[in-house]
């Protein structure tokens, strides 16, 4: 079936699961039975589309039950499986930038908006209104009065911040800085933000399957205070000794997590260029960062390379990627999420979610109970994305891709979900 929906777990609220049967011709039935009664849908082909309002009354009567589906084709079973309907909802939207997968035309790009519980889109912006400058990093805080940022590159370009209906623009880029704001994110209260500020380069592969390289000569971290407009550092976090980069805030914003390597020569080195999970304090009150770093996860001991650290909701876990080496891990095949148990140490390789080419650039939902990813399993090229639930404990389920409201939607789409 297509799109592979079996066995899977999904929140109540989702869109319709819609997919289509392979080798399957003429009319079919999807039986769905339940503990208290069974549900039944026709199709006049092997697509199978559910009326949205019939689906959602569906999952609402029966969240926290197990769903087997049956479907039928002249009288026999030519397909069963199970869905778990999780009480745990999903965030009603989800937001991502629209994107060519080759770096030939990376300027041809929007954000969109996507609501999870249809099939509706927004676009939040399209850079043929901005003379085709990059669009990059949009990223939201989780907090009761929310905060989002993303940058725009080029002449006219700067970090956009937006908080309480109000749109600002901002230079980032100072004397002692090496550039302009890059990867970041916003504390819970909205009035501080950490970023990496980098030197960027792209490099491209001669041989094997390998097709872009893009790694950091330099980056460092610092704060910006959206309320008093100053940009601030600490030696800790500074300096040519070591890189720092992927910075993101604990719940409570007292702590900082973020990637570090040793500085070396590029581009020749750029493949010993293995960054591990580092920690530092913040206070939430002064915006001041602590002298004194903690690492967190080696992960250049396992010979392999952290990047991308999201912290869950509830403080307990990071969810991270991990690349054989660097700091751009959509391009790299063998990249794969990780989580870790913030108390215990323990690490998880998440067997369950990764495929045999990239997953990477990963978000939490609100209440810490789904993740999102841009996985490149299907092709190695497009990256689409791929929902999984989060039990207490940590343990992730078998994932899904996103819905559409046509099954053979990602057949034909030639674009990548990327940050979802």
């Amino acid at each position: 079936m297509t799109p592979d929906y079996r066995d899977i777990v999904i929140p109540f609220n989702i869109a319709p699961l819609n997919f289509m049967l392979e080798g399957v011709d003429g009319r079919v039935e999807v039986l769905i039975s339940c503990p208290q009664r069974n549900y039944r849908f026709k199709s006049k082909a092997s697509r199978i589309v559910f009326p949205l309002s019939k689906w959602h009354s569906m999952l609402d009567n029966e969240k926290g039950n197990r769903l087997q589906v049956s479907v039928i084709q002249g009288g026999s079973v030519v397909q069963k499986f199970f869905w778990d309907i999780s009480h745990d909802p999903i965030d009603k939207y989800l937001s991502y930038r629209l994107i060519e997968p080759a770096y030939e035309v990376w300027n041809l790009h929007s954000v969109e908006e996507r609501d999870l519980e249809s099939y509706k889109v927004r676009v939040l912006g399209d850079n043929n209104t901005t003379d085709h400058s990059c669009m990059n990093c949009h990223t939201s805080n989780r907090a009761d009065s929310p905060a989002t940022f993303f940058h725009v590159r080029g002449k006219s370009g700067g970090t956009f911040y937006a908080k309480d209906g109000a749109l600002r623009k901002l230079d980032t880029k100072t004397d002692s800085t090496a550039g302009a704001a890059v990867y970041g994110e916003i504390e819970k209260s909205g009035r501080f933000g950490i970023f990496t500020t980098a030197q960027i380069m792209p490099i491209l592969h001669s041989g094997n399957m390998e097709r872009l390289e893009v790694f950091d000569t330099s980056s460092d971290l610092f704060v910006v205070d959206f309320q008093d407009n100053i940009v601030s550092d600490n030696h800790s976090v500074r300096g040519e000794d070591y890189q720092e980069t992927f910075p993101c805030f604990s719940p409570d914003g007292r702590t900082i997590y973020f990637c570090r390597a040793k500085s070396l020569p590029q581009p020749d080195s750029t493949k010993m260029m293995r960054y591990d999970l580092y920690s530092v304090s913040f206070d939430p009150e002064t915006g001041e960062l602590s002298d004194s770093l903690t690492m967190v996860f080696s992960a250049s001991t396992l010979g392999k390379s952290v990047s991308f650290p999201k912290c869950s909701p509830d403080g307990k876990h990071i969810l991270f990627c991990v690349s054989d080496y660097g700091t751009f891990p959509i391009w790299h095949t063998e990249t794969d999420l990780w989580m870790l148990d913030i108390q215990t140490g323990k690490v998880d390789t998440l067997g369950e979610v990764n495929d045999r080419y990239s997953d990477s650039y990963h978000s939490w939902s609100s209440n810490g109970k789904w993740i999102v990813w841009a996985s490149k399993r299907e092709d190695r090229v497009y990256g689409r994305p791929y929902f999984a639930h989060v039990e207490d404990d940590g343990s992730v389920s078998r994932p899904f891709v996103l819905p559409q409201r046509d099954p053979s939607y990602y057949l034909s789409q030639n674009q990548s979900f990327n940050i979802p």
